[in-house]
């Protein structure tokens, strides 16, 4: 934190400096051109703000007044390179120079705490809505799980047929904890900044192939369609956290669209991107909802027994791999049904062609 401190300080001296030599040098030019000290004044100003707005606390825009003051006495008014505060005018001119001066750069400096608050205020009521829903996406299983291991305790006569379905239903459960811990773990470590992205050149392609086929060993009667241009599109991503991004798209739309139809995966360019869309037919998404999609506070409701388990975390940790790519993500509804979609930074242009249609 020292260490951190100390860097800081160092950063805005230098900038500090580097700024007020600037400004001199400018005034000089204005001052050789009209002999106005009324110009040098307004130059000093403008970048005693710029200290202000790009320096930490109110130390640096008050000490850039003080020193502003200084040179335009010693530098631009009579006798030039003397310090003289007790001509006529003088000291009235100059406390009104760093009264302005120094007024500026402390409100500039205010206006930037404030604004930092807000961020801050703003990140906390996103953490809070993560946590809400972080509760009540670990409770529904957890509840099941111990649901379903009471009554096979309890009921050691229980037909096979019935011990297996609670079976299922704890392992299922089970499942979705992991998944839904293994996706915090995500999201906390890359933003934190623990958990670097590591990108190579892919295909974009065999991540999508990649990550449909580990849906399908979860989901064996989900009809997904992938839909490739005949051009390779190469993107440098981290792989692993593509295909963890794609099977989260995936999931949700089996589980929530609430529909037998086709789940379309399709691949196209857009401009220097790679677009990749998931796109269902089922029930869509509530237009009052589409606004949280990414943020983590969305929870799906209907009548289904697993209805009550949030989207939220799994959409709010694709955005974070997403925006770590430098990437967009997003979601829509359309006429039938609902659409998410992620744009890629392309590395090769490839010539746009003819989809193929591939099922799985």
């Amino acid at each position: 934190m020292k260490e951190k401190r100390e860097k800081s300080f160092g950063k805005d001296c230098l900038l500090t400096i580097a700024l007020l030599v600037l400004a001199t040098l400018i005034a000089y030019a204005f001052f050789v051109m009209s002999q106005l000290t009324t110009n040098i004044a307004i130059v000093y100003v403008m970048f005693i703000v710029l200290i202000a707005r790009y320096t930490s606390g109110y130390l640096w825009g008050s000490l850039a007044s003080v020193v502003a003051v200084i040179a335009i006495n010693y530098f631009f008014s009579e006798p030039i390179m003397e310090l003289n505060f007790v001509r006529d005018g003088y000291p009235i001119t100059f406390l009104g120079i760093f009264g302005i001066s120094l007024i500026t750069g402390t409100t500039t400096a205010h206006l930037k705490e404030h604004q930092r608050m807000l961020l801050e205020s703003e990140r906390e009521n996103m953490r809070a809505n993560l946590l809400r829903s972080i509760s009540h996406d670990l409770r529904t299983p957890l509840t099941g799980i111990i649901g379903a291991s009471q009554a096979c305790l309890e009921n050691p006569s229980m037909d096979r047929e019935e011990l297996e379905q609670m079976l299922k239903n704890i392992s299922e459960d089970s499942n979705w904890l992991l998944t839904m811990v293994e996706n915090l773990l995500s999201i906390t470590r890359i933003g934190s900044g623990e958990a670097m992205v590591k990108t190579s050149l892919e295909p974009i392609e065999e991540i999508l192939s990649e990550s449909i086929q580990r849906v399908k060993k979860r989901y064996p009667t989900a009809d997904i369609r992938l839909e490739l241009p005949e051009a390779i599109f190469m993107v440098a991503v981290d792989a692993i956290l593509l295909i963890q991004v794609v099977m989260n798209l995936l999931e949700n739309s089996i589980k929530y669209a609430d529909s037998t139809d086709p789940i379309f995966v399709t691949v196209s360019k857009k401009e220097n991107w790679v677009l990749v869309s998931v796109r269902d037919y089922g029930r869509g998404v509530p237009s009052e909802q589409m606004k949280h999609l990414f943020d983590g506070t969305y929870i799906c409701t209907d009548n289904r027994s697993d209805s009550k388990r949030g989207m939220g975390i799994g959409l709010s940790l694709c955005k974070t791999i997403i925006k770590a790519h430098g990437g967009e993500i997003g979601g829509r509804n359309h006429a039938k049904g609902a659409e998410f979609y992620f744009l890629l930074p392309m590395e090769d242009e490839e010539d746009e062609s003819e989809n193929t249609d591939i099922d799985y």
